[in-house]
């Protein structure tokens, strides 16, 4: 038909030309492919091949079976009893409801979509609670659920930057995998960190095909899935802003350079604030206010990072040495330090494309797109730094950062073998630790020890205060504690002279039961002086479990009424 013929000539085929491979949808108009420089394309054994239909579905297997290790990696895990933030966080989905504090009746320094994760993880089994402590498999079904996730979303993510790259490619894919089952990085513990990294990468991966396709409402809906996914990271964990980091930094560099920039960074914006504003109306329905968030989210980090300066205990350097070795054992420190070498190389010598025109939808070159990456890494490490309590799976938070260092590290002979070597080392880490703690049964806690005691001796009217953190206790117990800080963080900072505590210990609601980490509840950055003497005179001391004391209420015979 004429009229079909003279619409195939209309658009030009896309030409491709060496050594820039840019790709020219008009005249006006040429994109430079992911990140590679004005280099030939690469001959190493094998390179072609990758290329076709073929080595695409090969790269593909090779994702989906790294994704099922790292899922694979978890199951041995599903029965072990939880980790504090684990029990704790399982507790206040379960319990969130309109009451008396930010969720329901408890508080704690997190975004919203982290309990509802939780909350959607108590659906996905049975939990229970055993002499070990507290089980829940669909917490641990959870975390191997966004790790797997994490992997293909990182297989992808290597493959839009990396297309003609096979080695960088694989690299990433191992990397994403080796890590994300690693103990060194506080696997198997389901916690903010890991939750928030498949939307991270999601996010990343969004934004930057959206820069790659030609205006339009593909284009825009993939840039408002990014600016969605960036806000998600940031609701599932406060301080996991990695996108907006790269978004900021990437759309400074294509300012001039990508046509239609400002409707895309509009369809971004849209993106995060929808999902903002859908987060908050869904926590108001559950008693959640915007004030509420803004205090715990926002301004309780800004306090807490001058009481943990002020006043840390003992126990955070030694945590900070415990990380750092860690970070450094894993491989991920020598992964940084090489791959950051590398890029860092690139940029100081300043590769460019072999075209400086205006270029349509595309991912930046070489250079261009390592600065997003930097910047992303930076806010990642400072993460890590700043975050005061030096947990191990701080670390999981470096993982999307370092993936995409690997992707775009392009490597020459000598530090694409030593790259090799320690993206291999991290793997054999992470299998060798895994292995041992796979081999190694875990025993019974002091902290499950309080809570067989409490199951048995309290009444299911009965409250317990556990001074201070450690809700595990306060879940394993099966009690209800009428003191909304579970946690010892928010204590320090929003009862420091223990106020709170001490009109909950006289009140109509006074817990029968108070678990004690050592002698006293005097500990470092509190003035406990009231609340001790309360103690002493309207307590009396049963048991001792390892460093946990139970105090019991005077002249209750259960319940929580008060003492008459």
């Amino acid at each position: 038909m004429p009229g079909a013929a003279s619409r195939r000539v209309a658009r030009p085929a896309p030409e491709l030309t060496a050594p820039s491979l840019t790709v020219s949808y008009r005249s006006s108009v040429s994109t430079s492919l992911s990140d590679d420089t004005s280099r030939p394309a690469p001959t190493e054994p094998g390179a072609g091949a990758d290329r076709g239909t073929g080595g695409r579905a090969w790269s593909a297997v090779a994702v989906l079976v790294a994704a099922g290790v790292t899922v694979a990696a978890w199951l041995p895990f599903l029965h072990a009893p939880l980790g504090s933030d684990e029990s704790g966080f399982l507790l206040l989905a379960q319990h969130w409801r309109p009451g008396s504090s930010l969720y329901g009746d408890y508080w704690v320094d997190r975004p919203p979509l982290l309990l509802w994760l939780f909350s959607t993880a108590d659906h996905l089994g049975p939990t229970r609670v055993t002499a070990a402590g507290v089980t829940a498999p669909g917490v641990k079904l959870l975390g191997a659920a966004a790790s797997g996730a994490a992997v293909i979303l990182a297989g992808i993510l290597a493959n839009l930057v990396a297309p003609k790259a096979g080695w960088s490619r694989r690299a990433a894919i191992v990397l994403a995998a080796a890590l994300l089952s690693s103990p060194l990085f506080g696997m198997p513990e389901t916690d903010g960190e890991v939750l928030a990294v498949p939307f991270v990468l999601l996010g990343v991966l969004c934004l930057l095909a959206a820069l790659r396709r030609p205006s339009g409402r593909r284009a825009m809906l993939l840039a408002f899935t990014a600016g969605g996914s960036a806000t998600a990271a940031a609701l599932v964990k406060q301080n996991v802003i990695d996108v907006f980091v790269f978004a900021v930094v990437l759309a400074i560099l294509s300012r001039g350079r990508v046509p239609g920039l400002g409707p895309r960074l509009a369809g971004f914006a849209g993106g995060a604030t929808g999902v903002l504003a859908a987060a908050v109306a869904g926590a108001w329905v559950q008693g959640t206010t915007v004030a509420g968030l803004w205090d715990a989210i926002v301004v309780f980090r800004l306090q807490a990072s001058g009481v943990i300066g002020s006043s840390a205990s003992e126990a955070t350097p030694a945590r900070m040495t415990g990380l750092i070795e860690a970070f450094g054992a894993s491989g991920a420190a020598a992964v940084l330090v090489v791959s950051g070498g590398v890029v860092l190389a690139r940029v100081v010598r300043g590769r460019r494309p072999a075209t400086q025109e205006t270029v349509d939808p595309s991912l930046m070159p070489g250079p261009d797109l390592a600065w997003p990456v930097l910047a992303m890494v930076v806010w990642e490490l400072c993460g890590v730094a700043l975050g005061g309590s030096y947990w191990l799976h701080y670390l999981t938070g470096l993982v999307p950062g370092l993936v995409l260092m690997v992707a775009i590290a392009r490597p020459g002979r000598w530090s694409k073998r030593v790259l090799t070597l320690t993206v291999a080392y991290a793997a054999v880490a992470s299998l060798a630790v895994w292995g041992h703690d796979v081999a190694t049964p875990a025993g019974v806690s002091s902290d499950a020890q309080v809570m067989s005691y409490l199951r048995e001796h309290a009444r299911p009217s009965d409250g317990v205060v556990v001074g201070f953190g450690h809700p595990d206790i306060v879940a394993g117990s099966e009690l209800h504690s009428p003191y909304e800080h579970l946690w010892s963080l928010p204590v320090r900072v929003r009862d420091p002279r223990l106020t709170e505590l001490r009109l909950v210990m006289a009140g109509p609601s006074a817990p029968r039961w108070i678990v004690v980490a050592g002698d006293s509840l005097d500990t470092w950055g509190l003035e406990a002086d009231e609340a001790q003497q309360y103690l002493v005179r309207h307590y009396v001391e049963q048991v001792a479990y390892g460093d946990w004391h139970i105090w019991r209420r005077l002249g209750q015979r259960g319940g929580m009424e008060a003492v008459r």
